[in-house]
């Protein structure tokens, strides 16, 4: 029998196959002559995803060739093939600094050689807007970490002398946020990752230890989205004057311009230029400009 090919032998072949170059039709190519092969036929994929990734194509088109989701693509290969640096000319604010430094710390503290998501999750804790909003929610450091241990098994590093380093959830989920707040931002402006990405990121992602934590802790995903809408530039329908009638013609309930939330008995309403702002909103606002100077919005 003869030896398995190797790597270089398996991209030759898809080169082959695909003739004309094109890095998606050479990931189709390699799919195909890898499906029979053991061994190195993930090596192969891997550094064919590398080539497709660094053309800037975007993991909803890997994930079409792949036949399974964005998010699963992302999941599957994004720690082993996004070695490349951050996007240029993106910059981590102040409070992500301090919340990335927040959570390396506290996973050293415990005896882990890795912090993971729920370990951001105690980091984003430290300042900033996601502070706020965790706050809000009535997430703490305690009821973090109890939840966490009792989720995980923490099992501490033995060598006293290792350097704490992000898992590769926790690489993920920040250049997943450095993804969004490059996609979020105008081109005229510069481009910052701060704590609402990092932290829209660990909620959004069902897998994540971050987001277990969350769950244990009855925590809404909805209500984190809610907090975090304006600060992450999320698009969402306007509610201005042309988005008050609905198809029919009637005039719809007035809504919270930043968390859209519609007015009620509960729930008043300040109402500005063109604009609404509840009771919820008026008291994050509140905190936030409580806090020391260099942490608000203008620095989001």
């Amino acid at each position: 029998m003869s030896d398995e090919p190797t790597v270089d032998q398996l991209i030759q072949a898809a080169h082959a196959r695909a003739q004309d170059g094109d890095e998606l039709a050479l990931l189709d190519a390699v799919i195909t002559v890898t499906q029979n092969v053991s061994g190195r036929a993930d090596a192969a994929v891997d550094q064919v995803v590398r080539q497709v990734r660094a053309a800037g194509h975007s993991w909803t088109v890997i994930g079409e060739r792949l036949g399974i989701s964005r998010q699963a693509a992302r999941q599957r290969y994004a720690d082993r093939v996004e070695d490349t640096p951050p996007t240029v000319g993106l910059i981590r604010g102040r409070d992500l600094e301090s919340a990335l430094a927040a959570a390396l710390k506290a996973a050293g503290s415990d005896g882990l050689g890795e912090a993971s998501t729920d370990h951001l999750l105690l980091g984003l804790l430290t300042d900033g807007v996601a502070a706020a909003s965790l706050e809000q929610l009535g997430v703490t450091r305690d009821k973090i970490r109890e939840a966490s241990g009792r989720l995980f098994d923490h099992q501490p590093t033995s060598a006293t002398s290792t350097t704490t380093v992000f898992s590769a959830e926790a690489q993920a989920a920040l250049h997943a946020a450095e993804q969004l707040a490059t996609e979020r931002t105008p081109a005229c402006a510069p481009i910052v990752a701060t704590t609402p990405q990092l932290l829209a990121v660990i909620a959004t992602n069902p897998g994540s230890r971050g987001r277990r934590v969350l769950n244990d802790l009855g925590v809404d995903v909805a209500d984190i989205k809610r907090l975090l809408h304006c600060y992450i530039n999320v698009p969402r329908t306007a509610f201005g004057r042309r988005s008050r009638r609905g198809r029919s013609g009637k005039r719809q309930p007035a809504r919270c311009s930043f968390c859209g939330h519609p007015r009620s008995e509960e729930r008043r309403l300040v109402a500005g230029p063109d604009v609404w702002i509840c009771a919820d909103c008026i008291e994050l606002c509140g905190e936030i400009l409580r806090q020391p100077a260099g942490t608000g919005p203008a620095h989001v």
